[in-house]
């Protein structure tokens, strides 16, 4: 079973830059073919509300943690050539190939020493991120950026009524740290390959290659359209996952640490919609302070960047200014799951920002 404890790495910022365009649900309504009554329903129990996006597709992810990155370097005047590793958790690279982390070493000045590379994973992507990181410290480094997030908008197709509606584009970067003050993280990590085909995207890869009838627009009988380059979720599936492993790996890793539950002062989820969360919450008996669940609504689903957004969002001047413990909870996509117990003591996380659109995004 994958479990690991850490004594010697600690978070020293977290900052998460969004898409450029706030769309409101109402204006997307007739995409999907909601009535009043519906979009009434769904804003109440699943969170809808607005989403932010990039205004122009040639932004990628890379863009919006760069931006993340260089705040945190200009204001905790961190020298770029003190970052000994980056990592880049998304899956929307720049390119298939190469590694968009290799890429995003030269756009921020890192040292060609750097060790640089990607992470193919969405919803538990900063968990299995934040691992890596811990560990390349606790292998010696002293220094490593982490970097998560997508351009979810990219491959819901705008008239997939189940998906598209939740989805928000952003992209964190999560500054770790040599601590010489020890603080003892924790994690736990799960993977199921038996569950891949309910959220996938069909085609583009070798086992499905991309043809032109990727391209074509189908109908499916619960009324939403989408094509085979597009991301499909069996909502359904997804949640009795969620609710199936997730109530239980939080009793894991609070027997893994030695904690009680109130020992826990945030519980910081992967942000699906609020209807999951809320039947976590439910599940878990824990109050709403205690576990934010507006992410979705402000911002929408972040995909990876979805946790460290909430933190930027939500307790933006708490954990600046105060020592929390806190779990970190990401579920979903592969399928996979998994959670850290850690700190967060006075560190640099401002409010989110809106990515300012400028020359060279192109490029």
């Amino acid at each position: 079973m994958a479990k690991l404890k850490f004594n010697n790495a600690k978070i020293k910022a977290i900052v998460t830059t969004v898409g450029d365009k706030r769309v409101a649900i109402e204006e997307e309504a007739s995409n999907y073919g909601y009535d009043e009554r519906t979009l009434k329903r769904l804003k109440r129990s699943m969170g809808f509300e607005s989403r932010y996006i990039v205004s122009d597709k040639s932004i990628c992810t890379s863009n919006l943690c760069i931006e993340s990155a260089k705040d945190i370097f200009n204001s905790l005047s961190i020298d770029p050539k003190s970052i000994d590793a980056l990592i880049f958790v998304s899956q929307t690279p720049d390119y298939k190939a190469p590694s968009t982390a290799i890429i995003m070493q030269d756009r921020l000045g890192l040292s060609t020493d750097t060790i640089a590379y990607d992470i193919n994973l969405g919803c538990s992507g900063y968990i299995n991120g934040l691992l890596n990181a811990f560990m390349l410290i606790n292998s010696g480094l002293n220094r490593v950026l982490l970097c998560v997030g997508d351009i979810s908008s990219q491959f819901a197709y705008k008239e997939d009524k189940n998906l598209t509606p939740l989805m928000g584009d952003a992209g964190s970067a999560i500054l770790i740290d040599n601590s010489s003050n020890p603080i003892d993280s924790y994690f736990v990590l799960h993977s199921d390959g038996s569950g891949y085909e309910h959220l996938i995207i069909p085609s583009g890869g070798c086992r499905q290659p991309f043809t032109t009838e990727a391209l074509e627009i189908k109908s499916y009988e619960d009324g939403s359209k989408r094509r085979d380059i597009d991301m499909y979720m069996n909502g359904a599936e997804i949640f009795n996952f969620t609710i199936k492993v997730v109530p239980k790996m939080f009793e894991e890793i609070l027997e893994f640490a030695s904690l009680q539950k109130n020992d826990i002062d945030y519980y910081l989820l992967h942000q699906a919609n609020r209807y999951i969360l809320q039947n976590i919450a439910k599940r878990l008996d824990i109050d709403e302070d205690r576990l934010p669940m507006g992410t979705v609504t402000q911002y929408g689903n972040q995909n990876s960047a979805s946790i460290p957004g909430t933190i930027n969002a939500f307790l933006s001047k708490r954990v600046s200014s105060n020592r929390y413990r806190v779990i970190f909870a990401g579920f979903g996509i592969g399928l996979s799951w998994g959670a850290c117990i850690t700190e967060l003591d006075n560190i640099y996380a401002p409010k989110i920002k809106i990515y300012q659109p400028k020359q060279g995004d192109r490029e």
